[in-house]
C-alpha cells in the first residue's frame, strides 16, 4: 500500500525508563489502531448500507476511470472495486 504517515515523535519526561516509555508509546499507537481499525469497520458498513439502498434506483454516474480513492496510489482503485462488491453482497 502507499500510504504515508506522519513520524511520530516522544519526549520523555519524569521517571519512566527510555524502556517503560518505548511500551508505552507501543501500546497507545496499538490502541490507536484498534479504535481506527472500529472506526473503518463502522465506516464501510455505513457506506454499503447507503449503496444498497441507492442500488434500486439505478442512477449511478458512469465510471470515469478515477476513483475517490486515487491518493492511494495503485490501491485506490482496488479499493474502490472491494467496496462496491461489499455493497453488492446480501445481508
Amino acid at each position: 500500500m502507499s500510504v504515508e504517515t506522519e513520524a511520530f515523535a516522544v519526549h520523555a519526561s519524569g521517571s519512566m525508563s527510555t524502556g517503560e516509555t518505548e511500551a508505552a508509546v507501543v501500546d497507545h499507537l496499538e490502541q490507536e489502531i484498534v479504535d481506527l481499525d472500529a472506526l473503518i469497520m463502522a465506516a464501510v458498513r455505513r457506506r454499503s448500507d447507503l449503496a444498497r439502498s441507492l442500488a434500486p434506483v439505478d442512477v449511478i454516474a458512469p465510471r470515469t476511470g478515477s476513483s475517490s480513492f486515487d491518493d492511494l496510489g495503485s490501491d485506490g482503485p482496488v479499493l474502490d472495486r472491494m467496496l462496491t462488491r461489499l455493497a453488492a453482497t446480501a445481508r
